[in-house]
């Protein structure tokens, strides 16, 4: 998650002003009828209209004006009750576009309070998903600087009760954002408080946390975990030296010239003689081809890093580092080799041996997730894993990994010194540990449980929709992975922050529909009852 306020690249519509918007089913015949989907508090969460409504006049193949141009009409149909939505980005997918509005009031965003336009190549708009906050409690206060310090103050002490080391905590810079938890989940009203978000570091580079404070109550409402457990490449071998994780910062992880660790291994560069160095700087490239034919997505400029060592913003690695950390009790462990990998909001790093190309697409993912959708905590989070197991698969079974063939296929991690963390096909079989294949079913856990066990039920989902099988009452026909990949790569973009496990069934009937419209992949509406049935069958339909 970003704690930057969002940048506003148009117009805001005000609440105000929608009231005499005209609708867009005028491009519809009477006959027809927009498809309405509401949660549980009875808000519009999506509109398909029944034909794509195009854009105004002379701004057919402009995303940015198309998307301006559908914006009163969407605030309409959603019910913007308060403040106003303005355009924050436009980003190009196979066949046409995805413009993101974010709602503001009084000029501060309401977090994850979003409406997702999915545009075809004409700017033509052919499905809406979001939510947005009905009303707010409460006002920030006019002394803002002793409201921020009080609230960094209760961040750090928050914060202290996760066991964290006292005198090892930072906080950052405090965020002003309207909060309301209803967009996360269900069964809360739907009203936005007043808050500031204060990111709060550790001792280790995976230490990072997200404190939720009422900007007016000084109540602390939300923690949350922020670390994700990575053509240019460039790759760094450790050669084992062990990184003191209760001291350590980013910048102790650094792989370029002049950093941390230098680089063994550099673009175009001759293989070298550590395998994981090799192995790394060959699954950056699969990972960048990957992105690039199926999401037409360049990943090196959109999550690369550039620390200004003459190799420019490239995807960057350092591999076989070892670890020594202080447990609860006092005592102090040291891990050699080192059984992880993560991407640490810049870059990735491994452990030896923990560099399959699934894991290394799986991280990477978190580095594209973090620059669209930016899933956040809860339910959310869960998802953000779940949408990096599916493209780290997706990565590795397209490049024909040895490591997913035959009966490894929905194996994550297999061939990896720590062994399958992730049975996608079956989600109780996990490495990791069991993780349910259904929302609501055995293994399942709360919003504040662990985000990697509920990641299955996409896992699940990902393998019913490609492959298919008959799985809880439900006969699903899978349709190949080239739509699937389409489908999940349009979903990703579709999805918001605090987006929960209903809204990702209502994004992927919502995509294939669209994605059916435009041919992408190949895509029919044969396929989308497919669709359908996979996510009656995982139930994404239900609340949890």
């Amino acid at each position: 998650m970003s704690s930057k306020r969002l940048a506003v690249l148009a117009t805001a519509v005000t609440a105000s002003s929608i009231l005499v918007a005209a609708t867009g089913a005028a491009n519809a015949s009477p006959q027809q009828t927009d498809q309405v989907s509401t949660d549980s508090l009875g808000r519009v969460i999506a509109v398909q209209p029944a034909a794509p409504v195009a854009a105004a006049r002379g701004l057919a193949g402009n995303a940015a004006a198309s998307a301006r141009s559908h914006t009163a009409d969407l605030a309409r149909q959603f019910g913007l009750a308060v403040g106003d939505l303005a355009l924050t980005s436009v980003q190009a997918v196979p066949g046409g576009s995805i413009a993101r509005l974010q709602q503001n009031v009084g000029g501060v965003p309401v977090y994850g309070a979003q409406i997702v336009q999915d545009l075809d190549g004409s700017g033509a708009l052919m499905a809406a998903l979001g939510k947005t906050t009905q009303r707010t409690q409460g006002a920030f206060p006019a002394d803002a600087k002793s409201a921020q310090d009080r609230a960094a103050r209760l961040a750090h002490d928050a914060v202290m009760k996760q066991d964290a080391d006292a005198k090892s905590l930072k906080t950052g810079a405090e965020t002003a954002y309207w909060y309301d938890a209803s967009l996360g989940g269900e069964g809360a009203s739907a009203t936005a408080v007043p808050t500031y978000f204060v990111p709060v570091t550790g001792a280790t580079p995976e230490d990072k946390w997200t404190v939720v404070v009422g900007a007016d109550t000084g109540k602390v409402l939300q923690v949350w975990g922020d670390s994700e457990a990575a053509t240019n490449r460039v790759v760094c071998d450790a050669k084992r030296k062990v990184v003191d994780l209760d001291i350590a910062t980013l910048a102790d992880l650094r792989c370029g010239v002049g950093t941390a660790f230098g680089v063994t291994r550099g673009e175009g560069q001759a293989a070298v003689a550590t395998a994981d160095v090799n192995s790394v700087y060959d699954f950056f490239g699969k990972a960048q081809d990957f992105y690039g034919t199926y999401a037409s997505y360049d990943l090196t400029a959109n999550i690369g890093a550039d620390y200004h060592d003459g190799k420019g913003k490239a995807l960057r690695g350092t591999v076989r580092m070892c670890e020594v950390e202080t447990e609860n009790d006092g005592r102090r462990h040291t891990q050699c080799p080192w059984a992880n990998a993560f991407w640490e909001g810049e870059q990735m790093a491994f452990g030896e041996g923990v560099t399959t190309m699934d894991i290394t697409g799986h991280e990477l993912t978190h580095g594209v997730t973090q620059h669209t959708s930016q899933l956040g905590s809860g339910y959310a989070g869960a998802l953000n894993e779940g949408m990096s197991d599916v493209m780290g698969q997706f990565i590795a079974i397209k490049a024909g990994d040895a490591n997913v063939q035959g009966a490894n296929r929905w194996l994550m991690g297999a061939g990896s010194s720590i062994g399958q963390v992730r049975d996608m096909k079956n989600p109780p079989n996990s490495g990791e540990g069991p993780s349910p294949d259904r929302v609501n079913g055995q293994y399942w856990v709360g919003a504040s449980g662990d985000p990697h066990i509920n990641a299955g039920v996409v896992d699940k989902t990902d393998y019913l929709i490609t492959d298919g099988a008959t799985f809880n009452g439900q006969t699903v026909r899978g349709i190949g992975e080239n739509k699937a990949i389409a489908l999940w790569w349009k979903v990703e973009n579709l999805l918001r922050p605090t987006s929960t496990f209903k809204d990702l069934g209502t994004a992927l009937n919502s995509a294939c529909t669209t994605n059916a419209r435009t041919g992408v992949a190949g895509t029919t509406t044969a396929d989308c009852t497919q669709v359908a049935n996979a996510v009656k069958a995982t139930q994404l339909n239900l609340a949890p």
